[in-house]
């Protein structure tokens, strides 16, 4: 029997996490899970793994654990590390593909946990899920509570009276390949910070918005009618055609009635993450 519900997929990296790892696990309500883990057999890595896939399994029998151990070839090298961004990507994009080519992109959803594991795999992944923007949703993970206790941190991440951190040496930093991410059109968004803003007053019809948004310089050939002082249709339309079916068909806004919108969660983080940046330059 086929079921209607999509296959859930959680792609995570194992290395001193385990509640960071296992608890959206659950939350996702997983049918697979891929574990990216650079361990062998009696490390303290492997033991993380191990008891990550033991509170899968003691969670849900039925969700599928697949591991992803780096493995050496003849020559001593690994196939992937998760301290090594290239590797580790290449090895996160043939996750995804593999996930759709086998069950469709129509049918898996694949949460991308950013949070547990490396710095290399936390930028690997998120850069990988946006590539496949169109069914990967990556996720971030807050600690609630922490293992180590305030006292604790002073015993382990300090010598003597120095903080030190977790890192007491580094090694030399390494520049990370750079794929071009495409930022939302400008105008959209300080347009739609004015909508927000008219939403907010009552006052967000199409009329009054398109009379701002001229003055702004974000919609040219106004004009009104000289006997009502209303715009011209086609003035209206191209408003309609610009803005209002962007915002809709990128989910930032959403129709309440013939006349009322509503700027939904995606657009109050669009509004969140750029608009300020966008406002303190000219257009």
């Amino acid at each position: 029997m086929v079921s209607g519900r999509k296959d859930r997929v959680v792609i995570s990296c194992v290395t001193f996490e385990v509640a960071k790892v296992v608890d959206p696990i659950e939350y996702y309500e997983a049918t697979r899970v891929h574990l990216l883990s650079t361990s062998k057999d009696g490390d303290i890595y492997r033991e993380f793994l191990d008891e990550v896939c033991k509170r899968i399994t003691a969670y849900s029998k039925r969700t599928q654990i697949v591991k992803h151990i780096s493995q050496k070839d003849e020559n001593g090298d690994y196939d992937f590390t998760v301290y090594d961004f290239q590797s580790v990507m290449r090895e996160l994009l043939c996750i995804i593909q593999d996930e759709i080519g086998a069950h469709g992109e129509n049918n898996v959803e694949i949460f991308v946990n950013i949070s547990a594991g490396t710095s290399e795999y936390s930028a690997a992944s998120l850069i990988a899920s946006m590539m496949y923007h169109d069914c990967t949703l990556p996720f971030t993970v807050s600690t609630d509570e922490y293992s180590v206790s305030g006292d604790m941190v002073r015993k382990v991440f300090f010598d003597g009276d120095t903080p030190v951190g977790q890192a007491k040496t580094c090694k030399q930093p390494k520049a990370l390949s750079a794929y071009p991410i495409d930022k939302p059109d400008k105008d959209k968004v300080l347009a739609l910070a004015i909508m927000k803003e008219q939403i907010e007053k009552g006052d967000s019809c199409a009329a009054r918005m398109m009379q701002i948004l001229n003055e702004k310089g974000l919609f040219d050939d106004y004009s009104k009618k000289d006997y009502n002082n209303k715009p011209e249709q086609k003035d209206i339309m191209k408003y309609q055609r610009n803005y209002i079916d962007f915002w809709m068909d990128n989910g930032w806004v959403e129709k309440q009635s013939k006349r009322r919108y509503r700027i939904t969660e995606v657009g109050e983080e669009v509004l969140s993450i750029f608009g300020k940046s966008y406002s303190q330059g000219e257009k």
